[in-house]
């Protein structure tokens, strides 16, 4: 690369290692910064063909991943630049049903318009990316990882729509799509966790709980065997959620204890508050309708969970704190010995 096309050594030995991982873990925005900073001097001197638009691809990856880190509206608009421009190039550059694998510029561009559509509310970027979306069903060959990622990044653009506008026809092919995406990739696929995740939401919003439940559970499973401890300790949480809202309690803080101790050993502070936030809510709609619907099973339920309670958050937290109030104030006789929630 370097003899060829004018580039130093230096630079194309860590761009070509970029491009070998593309998916490759990047601690911060220094280390990112440095990606973005040698993919860039390498697409100078690079000309139009397969190795462009791999390049532009990585780099629109890379983008995604620096405004995971700084939020800014700016990141998010130079990867959709990045993407637009991959594309443009493989349509104008190269033969229709070559470079199969470069078809991922599509799904990575419908997801990044997805992205901005939901920070900026310019919901023509969700239109954009539906419309991308039923054109990559239409021209990705059948059996290819990059057709089953662009059907579940449509399916996810068409559930944020039908939250939108509330059209019913949009969630039942959100739902469709989802299904279609899984079933179109091994069942050990690593793609198969973001998939089936987002599947999991679709179904979730169309009230589906047990359906919402397997799917997450699945998930879980897949991002567990393809080692993305975040992409599990997330789907973990929406397990919970689902759980909760299913009345399944003690599924639904087991997967939150999970969870939990995911975020803590990536030093995850955000998500971490947030699973404790879920978790403080799931039990005072419990408590609530334990209390209304079943006063005689009260005491050995609250005393059980708030062992874990304590356990995990530990005794200060508020939430711990909180059943250990309910708890103070039930009759002695609230419950027969070894009674369960």
């Amino acid at each position: 690369m370097s003899g060829e096309h004018g580039i130093d050594p230096a630079t194309a030995l860590r761009a070509g290692k970029i491009l070998e991982a593309t998916r490759e873990p990047r601690q911060g925005l220094a280390e990112t910064d440095e990606a973005i900073a040698a993919l860039n001097a390498v697409l100078t001197a690079t000309p139009p063909g397969a190795l462009r638009i791999t390049i532009l691809s990585n780099l629109g990856l890379i983008r995604m991943v620096r405004f995971q880190l700084t939020a800014a509206p700016a990141d998010l608009d130079a990867a959709i630049d990045c993407f637009r421009d991959a594309q443009a190039a493989h349509t104008s550059h190269l033969p229709e049903g070559s470079h199969p694998g470069l078809s991922a510029v599509v799904p990575n561009l419908i997801g990044a318009l997805h992205a901005r559509a939901e920070l900026t509310g310019h919901w023509d970027d969700l239109d954009e990316a539906i419309l991308l979306g039923r054109e990559a069903a239409v021209h990705i060959p059948p059996g290819l990882p990059q057709r089953a990622a662009a059907l579940a990044s449509l399916s996810s653009a068409l559930r944020i729509r039908y939250e939108r506008g509330g059209y019913d026809g949009d969630l039942t092919e959100a739902i469709d799509l989802g299904r279609q995406a899984s079933a179109d990739l091994p069942a050990d696929h690593p793609r198969q966790g973001p998939v089936l995740s987002n599947l999991g939401s679709s179904l979730v919003a169309a009230g589906l709980w047990t359906d919402a439940v397997r799917a997450y559970e699945q998930a879980v499973e897949r991002f567990a065997a393809a080692g993305d401890r975040h992409g599990r300790a997330r789907t973990l949480t929406n397990l919970a959620a689902a759980l909760a809202q299913s009345g399944l309690i003690e599924g639904a803080l087991t997967a939150s204890w999970a969870a939990l101790e995911e975020f803590r050993a990536l030093g995850d502070a955000s998500d971490e508050a947030r699973v404790k936030k879920n978790v403080a809510s799931f039990l005072t709609g419990w408590a609530e309708s334990t209390e209304r619907d079943a006063p005689r099973r009260n005491r050995a339920g609250y005393a059980r969970i708030l062992a874990d309670c304590a356990r995990i958050l530990g005794a200060d937290d508020a939430t711990t704190r909180g059943l250990a109030d309910r708890l103070a104030a039930l009759p002695d006789d609230a419950a027969p010995a070894g009674g369960t929630p």
